[in-house]
């Protein structure tokens, strides 16, 4: 028989032996009330004692950060019934204690430190009453440990720069974009060293992946920090601007570039087929002018010469060119007259 089982077989035999002897019950009895009706005394009698509770400072001035001297979190001296505080240990959630600068009903002050240039500070005397709400009427506040929460304040430069969005998508089947991304806000203000503001051109946001789309999309999308910079906004909105499209096509006369002064060149054919996708909305305003098809003389090469076939509408996408190229055949370059 194993050491184990041994120790487990002499334990049941005293707790068996211990049900069976009435003296003993009694007393693990009336020992178990008694505990608890001290218990019950305790709680109920007026406490002083220290609770911790971590904090957040939302919405500091642009120049300012927290100063690493600082502890993560407030100690509180309170008092109370002790099941107030036993309560309050308890059901206390890890939140932090948010003190938000610029709130509308409390703003908090901040006070500039007369011996440090490069330090404010607040004191946590004037978030008294953020803290006693948070607990509660049956708690009472004595103090609040430290009394100062320390603030850097940076010199800093701004630059208002524009927003690139950085997205990958697909568009669904006969949808084709109609317009430019539109970002908003287009621009928004960074701050941080001069050093290293100058150097930037644009921000850009972080790259997102928006999968397969259709029709009008609107999308958040998270601004892509830099070290050691501060932006006036995390998040930008994106639309792109989807539309159904059809496919169309038009006859385009082939206009010859660079060609010697005393030459007429003829082509042929002169003119291509260009097939499009355009979206429904403007498909009744497309017309061969806006389509510019071209050969360059300078590219002829064994007497043939692609053509190049370029659209004035941003929102129009060739999808194919009939012929690619061209031919000019020796009798059909004519030498012409001084």
């Amino acid at each position: 028989m194993s050491e184990t089982t041994k120790s487990n077989n002499s334990v049941l035999r005293f707790l068996t032996n211990t049900l069976k002897n009435r003296n003993i019950l009694i007393f693990l009895v009336f020992f178990v009330i008694s505990a608890f009706l001290w218990f019950l005394n305790a709680i109920n009698k007026e406490y002083t004692t220290d609770l911790s509770l971590p904090y957040k400072i939302e919405n500091l001035p642009q120049n300012m950060s927290l100063s690493e001297e600082n502890d993560v979190e407030l100690i509180l001296t309170v008092s109370g019934h002790g099941y107030n505080l036993l309560r309050e240990e308890i059901e206390k959630v890890k939140l932090p204690l948010v003190i938000d600068i610029k709130s509308k009903k409390n703003p908090i002050k901040i006070y500039n430190s007369i011996h440090n240039s490069t330090q404010s500070f607040i004191l946590t005397n004037d978030i008294k009453n953020r803290v006693n709400k948070r607990l509660g009427d049956n708690i009472g506040l004595v103090k609040i440990t430290p009394d100062t929460i320390y603030l850097n304040v940076v010199q800093s430069y701004s630059k208002k720069l524009k927003v690139i969005p950085i997205v990958n998508y697909t568009t669904e089947k006969d949808y084709i974009l109609n317009g430019r991304l539109n970002v908003k806000p287009d621009s928004i203000t960074v701050y941080g060293d001069k050093g290293i503001i100058d150097t930037l051109t644009a921000v850009y946001t972080n790259k997102t992946e928006l999968g397969t789309i259709g029709k009008n999309n609107i999308h958040s999308l998270n601004i892509k920090y830099a070290k050691n910079i501060r932006y006036s906004k995390s998040t930008v909105l994106i639309e792109i601007p989807l539309e159904k499209y059809t496919e169309a096509y038009q006859k385009i006369d082939i206009q010859a570039i660079n060609c010697p002064g005393n030459l007429k060149m003829r082509l042929m054919p002169s003119f291509v087929d260009v097939s499009f996708k355009v979206p429904l909305s403007i498909f009744e305003e497309v017309t061969n002018s806006d389509f510019t098809a071209i050969i360059d003389f300078n590219d002829v090469q064994n007497q043939e010469a692609e053509v190049k076939v370029s659209c004035t509408k941003p929102d129009i996408i060739i999808t194919a060119v009939k012929p690619i190229s061209v031919k000019i055949l020796p009798e059909q370059i004519e030498k012409t007259s001084d």
